[in-house]
């Protein structure tokens, strides 16, 4: 069993010992993340590679990746390398083949792709109170406030990754209004970034006051967000 216990250098590991290929290209190299989710067990990681980019395995091609098509949350990915005739592979941090992905048109795989590549280095864990305590206990104030200022940024990264999205359709072809799977995205998402804004203002409210009162379980009411091309309202009557 080969097993990979050194730092990785850009986060890619040569894995052309394993002698893959696909398509005519070798898989040259790899992931940390992926490679630590087969244990670091390089001889694993192979077998899953062959096994998933098989001639008749479930897969498609995505631009100019190939992505496995699943029903589980993450599907394995690859990605050609611009500095060598090879591929990458990597995690793909969603599904074609679950209720989320399977919704989203093939002619819009690219453009939800890259959403996802955008939205995965921006999406941070729900701030609370306790993590704030945590930074101030190393680092005092000036650390609170770097990481509110953090999550703060990340959010705001991740919104804008959304309207990227949205402008998009907008701009492959005339619409008055989003087509049904696209406004379903919008609504998911938000409702997401929605919950994750709220955790930050409530983690801020209850370090600096104690109390951040009571946090609603489900969101009641109509609420709107205004984006480039279009508002979406998150809660319907």
């Amino acid at each position: 069993m080969t097993t990979v216990t050194i730092p990785l250098v850009e986060d890619r590991l040569d894995i052309t010992a394993l002698n893959i290929a696909f398509d005519g290209m070798p898989v040259a190299s790899a992931s940390s993340a992926l490679v630590n989710g087969h244990g670091g067990d390089l001889e694993r990681l192979g077998e899953a590679l062959r096994e998933s980019f098989a001639e008749g395995a479930s897969w498609c091609r995505v631009g100019g990746a190939v992505h496995t098509v699943s029903r589980e949350e993450v599907e394995l990915r690859l990605v050609p390398r611009s500095d060598t005739p090879a591929w990458h592979a990597d995690y793909f941090k969603a599904s074609w083949g679950n209720c989320d992905g399977a919704r989203i048109p093939p002619d819009f795989r690219l453009q939800y792709a890259a959403y996802v590549d955008r939205r995965e280095k921006a999406r941070e864990p729900c701030l609370q109170n306790k993590d704030l305590r945590a930074a101030a206990a190393k680092s005092g104030a000036r650390g609170v406030d770097r990481l509110v200022r953090h999550h703060q940024a990340q959010l705001a990264e991740w919104y804008s990754a959304l309207d990227h999205l949205l402008c998009s359709l907008f701009a492959a072809q005339p619409l008055e209004k989003l087509p049904k799977w696209a406004a379903s995205v919008a609504k998911d998402e938000l409702l997401d970034v929605h919950r994750t804004r709220e955790y930050l203002t409530s983690a801020v409210l209850e370090y600096h006051h104690g109390d951040s009162g009571p946090r609603p379980e489900t969101v009641f009411g109509n609420l709107y967000f205004h984006l480039s091309t279009v508002d979406v309202e998150l809660v319907t009557a």
